[in-house]
């Protein structure tokens, strides 16, 4: 290896993940360069840059480079930031998103003033969603409900480390709901809510995404309507539903809801100004 620095190895990094096309090599290259070397970003890199490589270390970094080119980033590095938590993610569950602070923003701002609100998450992935509203609102409870057990495993992790002791979680099919005799203030969702048709046309690093966490069915609205007609049986009066959705189903959503008498319904838009949550109260 001729004595190669690290700064050396992270520009290699960088040139092969920018030749693969990726969007942000220099920060992919960043982050992995961190995992191997522990250099804590930029500021670290530029005052350690100059020392050789671990060469064990500049094996494995490379492999993960590799890697890069064909997996995401947030499954190599097994965590990813949401809403200042760490979340555990890897393959098999949904990456948590910016986007998504959208749903759990205005969730919270409609239970403001509700006294130990109550609240089911479903679709609950990580956790990402109910776990963030759990941290913002100190006496609420959350109960998260997901199908899949491989999502459920990372949830699990992430509920001991963020659950405040207030998020309880259950495997369950969102499609095919059980009996519950529980009582909650406000349901959220960012379901899967892409057409069918549309998923072989997304970005290759989405479709390494589970597709169970993607697909919405032909429409897209699947989940919605399920939701909308067998879940808000479980709210109080005045509920809350709130959920992500995606700028073309998004009159579809409206529309599911209004048939199954959900009232007030208004959006929410998201940091580049699209409407990314939609949000109304079932009057009992």
């Amino acid at each position: 290896m001729n004595g190669i620095s690290i700064r050396d190895t992270y520009q290699n990094g960088k040139r092969i993940l920018s030749k693969a096309g990726l969007e942000s090599p220099a920060f992919d290259a960043l982050c992995l360069l961190d995992l191997v070397f522990g250099t804590g970003g930029r500021s670290g890199l530029a005052i350690h840059g100059g020392e050789p490589a671990d060469p064990d270390k500049y094996e494995r970094f490379n492999e993960l480079i590799i890697r890069r080119t064909r997996e995401p980033l947030q499954y190599i590095l097994g965590k990813w930031e949401f809403d200042g938590m760490a979340l555990h993610v890897g393959e098999g569950v949904l990456i948590p998103r910016e986007d998504t602070l959208t749903l759990v923003e205005t969730a919270c701002e409609l239970l403001k003033g509700k006294t130990s609100p109550r609240v089911l998450d479903l679709c609950a992935g990580s956790g990402a969603v109910g776990l963030a509203i759990a941290r913002r609102i100190p006496d609420a409870y959350v109960l998260c409900v997901e199908k899949s057990p491989l999502a459920f495993g990372f949830f699990t992790r992430n509920r001991k480390d963020f659950g405040c002791g207030r998020v309880e979680g259950v495997i369950c099919d969102v499609l095919h709901p059980p009996e519950m005799d529980q009582e909650f203030d406000c349901i959220v969702s960012n379901p899967p809510y892409i057409p069918t048709g549309d998923i072989e046309g997304l970005a290759w690093e989405v479709q390494c995404e589970p597709k169970m966490a993607l697909d919405g069915g032909s429409d897209g609205l699947i989940f919605y309507k399920a939701i909308c007609s067998q879940w808000t049986r479980l709210l109080c009066k005045d509920g809350i539903v709130a959920f992500e959705v995606g700028y073309d189903i998004r009159d579809g959503v409206i529309e599911t809801m209004m048939q199954c008498g959900i009232d007030r319904i208004h959006a929410a838009k998201d940091i580049n100004g699209i409407d990314r949550c939609i949000f109304g109260t079932v009057v009992s």
